[in-house]
């Protein structure tokens, strides 16, 4: 396989706007008619071969900052994970409620049972086992009152465990550090993919122009911009998996059953990127079946006003090696597709979920899911939307494309113009 089509296939679409030019770099070696390359043929490599440079690093640039800015935002979330994991759970705040936190799980509303509130720690084993709850299948509850009585309490503790301040700082700072492990994994492998396209073009070159430049300009290229090595992204890497360790030793207890939940969630995922995946990735903290909702192109255009770049086909593709399970809703208002999917044996059960990205939390049909099944957020990646992608990619200006590639952006990842405008 050619090289070019290697650095492209390995380059993730969000970052090949930044990637070294390797096709022009190319395509200027390129003669007609003879072998020589000419003047103006290697002025325009080297132009080429300096603006990818510039470009690369004033991209590194922008992400080292910004690593070093969220390294201490993950060290802020596992700090209150700690402390939270410390403070007994108060038997009449659902373990710790955080139902006045905007940015915590929702959990509906509360379940009385035979006069007073069941209570969350009251009923838990000393042990923090939960199989008491469960002592009848799954597929026999519901069949008698005694078991009818079972599937309310569990599901009851599945809404206390959701509004917990420790399931949440929990779900923060393991779905966070997650994520970031991941970014920096990418970081470095796509500087050092740039590291070997800046090799492989400039052997090109010695080749076309009977030169031998390639080991001095390497070492030049070593010399000023180490950076391309990932080694301050690596050194993270060790540090946050020393912190993901320490997460996962504070994982709240969860009730007997939790995992054997189905977790809903409904999106457009047009332009495919590693924020969906990670989103979709964490959505197994909740339950092991996970059953999403895509809108189809006419309702996408509906709601955003604008047309997909990827057709339904394309993102059901795409979606599909995340999820357990695809339906489509040709319709703006998903509630009724959603009605149509969710069993009432899985509500009546408590068998079910819906989770989906905090960056919409009045999502349509949330009144109807949250009186039947508990309601979950998990952070979203940051920088990284649909939205910057179209714009750098697919706006219609090239100076708006350039000016998004390194712009700052909302917490939903709309890039922004210097007066704070959004840029489209």
């Amino acid at each position: 396989m050619r090289f070019g089509k290697v650095l492209r296939e390995n380059t993730i679409k969000e970052w090949r706007f930044y990637s070294v030019d390797y096709k022009a770099m190319k395509q200027s070696l390129k003669t007609s008619g003879n072998d020589t390359v000419s003047e103006e043929d290697i002025v325009e490599f080297n132009k080429v071969f300096d603006d990818s440079m510039d470009k690369l690093t004033k991209f590194y640039v922008e992400k080292e900052t910004w690593a070093n800015c969220y390294l201490n935002v993950l060290e802020g979330n596992l700090h209150k994970l700690r402390e939270s994991a410390s403070e007994p759970p108060s038997p009449t705040s659902g373990a710790g409620s955080t139902e006045n936190d905007s940015s915590s799980v929702s959990t509906g509303s509360s379940l009385e049972g035979e006069g007073r509130d069941i209570s969350f720690e009251e009923e838990k084993s000393p042990k923090g086992d939960y199989s008491f709850l469960l002592d009848t299948p799954i597929s026999s509850r519901g069949k008698e009152t005694r078991s009818l009585t079972q599937s309310d309490f569990v599901k009851e503790q599945y809404r206390q465990v959701g509004r917990s301040t420790h399931f949440h700082h929990y779900i923060y700072a393991k779905k966070s550090l997650c994520t970031f492990e991941r970014e920096l994994t990418l970081l470095v492998e796509f500087f050092q993919l740039n590291i070997t396209a800046f090799s492989k073009i400039l052997k090109k070159f010695d080749k076309r122009t009977s030169t031998e430049t390639r080991e001095e300009r390497l070492a030049e290229i070593s010399a000023k911009h180490s950076y391309l090595e990932g080694l301050v992204f690596s050194e993270m890497m060790v540090e946050v998996r020393e912190m993901l360790e320490e997460v996962n030793a504070l994982k709240p207890a969860l009730p007997s059953g939790w995992e054997d939940r189905k977790v809903y969630t409904i999106g457009c995922f047009d332009l495919f990127h590693r924020g969906h995946q990670n989103v979709l990735n964490s959505l197994r903290e909740f339950g092991y079946f996970i059953v999403a909702g895509l809108h189809d192109d006419e309702s996408y255009f509906k709601l955003k006003n604008k047309y997909t770049i990827d057709n339904l086909e394309t993102r059901m593709k795409n979606v599909k090696p995340f999820v357990d399970q695809l339906y489509v809703i040709p319709s703006t208002d998903p509630l009724l597709y959603i009605k149509s999917v969710v069993s009432e044996q899985d509500i009546e059960q408590g068998s079910c979920c819906y989770a989906r990205g905090d960056d919409m939390k009045e999502f349509p049909g949330r009144d109807w899911v949250e009186s039947v099944m508990p309601v979950h957020f998990v952070p979203r990646t940051e920088s990284c939307s649909s939205s910057l992608l179209r714009t750098i990619y697919h706006a219609k200006d090239e100076s708006t494309r350039a000016q998004a590639a390194f712009a700052k952006t909302t917490y939903d990842g709309k890039p922004l113009d210097e007066d704070g405008n959004v840029l489209r």
